[in-house]
């Protein structure tokens, strides 16, 4: 697992993949704002087979961490 890092630190050092992070700060609406990344692809489908494998009682979010789309929405 990779040492703690900011969102910003994650985003140039994973840019354009996917990744899995186990969140050690977050604001009021969820949004990560530090953590440590458990796995990256650029396979959402690896990222979710690694999420598979992680300890539930971990804090977790995917993130993608490349430009989208203006023609793509996301559904929460």
């Amino acid at each position: 697992m990779s040492p703690i890092m900011n969102l910003e630190e994650i985003q140039q050092k994973y840019s354009g993949e996917w990744v899995l992070i186990a969140y050690t700060n977050a604001d009021e609406n969820l949004q990560v704002i530090e953590g440590k990344v458990i796995a990256h692809s650029d396979s959402k489908e690896q990222i979710y087979q690694a999420l598979e494998e992680c300890d539930r009682d971990l804090p977790l979010a995917i993130e993608y961490m490349g430009q989208v789309p203006e023609d793509i929405a996301f559904i929460l």
